[in-house]
């Protein structure tokens, strides 16, 4: 039974091209129906020094049940300047199809992003002031970079282990 199927490296790469189709279709129709959603963004780089933009969001839709998923992971080749990030980010919303008068937060973790005026943020928030969205939003700087030093540092292994142990 097994022998017929088909492992050859175009096949694989092909089904798993399919898969992330699919579970990118899923998540396009999970937030189209979002009443208020949030994102939150990090950059780093990887081994070839590419910069990896990751964008996650978290939705919530009318019966309240809520969505956090990976959105996306942007290469960015040569600069990540404000602009560069809020363009990735403005390009990966709108293949989404997300509505930004909906957005209710962001959580960025570069400096590049939190410059007043010229990073992310300044020019999102520009962006929502011309499309007359308010642009009352929530935003936490560098959270991402905190909850993961708080989690390295605090031991669990009593909360884990349960009463008694």
């Amino acid at each position: 039974m097994y022998e017929k199927i088909s492992l050859s490296r175009w096949t694989i790469a092909r089904r798993i091209d399919e898969i992330a189709g699919d579970i990118c279709d899923t998540l396009k129709d999970k937030v189209k129906n979002f009443v208020s959603w949030s994102f939150a963004i990090d950059e780093s780089m990887d081994e070839k020094d590419t910069t990896q933009l990751a964008i996650f969001i978290k939705g919530v839709d009318k019966e309240l049940n809520e969505t956090e998923e990976l959105l996306s992971l942007q290469s960015m080749k040569d600069t990540t300047t404000g602009a560069d990030i809020f363009s990735e980010v403005l390009n990966v919303l709108d293949k989404f199809g997300l509505d930004l008068s909906t957005l209710c937060g962001i959580t960025d973790g570069a400096r590049s992003t939190s410059e007043s005026g010229i990073g992310f943020v300044g020019l999102l928030k520009s962006a929502l002031r011309e499309k007359n969205i308010i642009d009352d939003i929530a935003i936490f700087h560098c959270i991402i970079h905190q909850q993961n030093l708080c989690a390295k540092s605090l031991a669990f292994k009593h909360v884990m282990a349960g009463p008694g142990h």
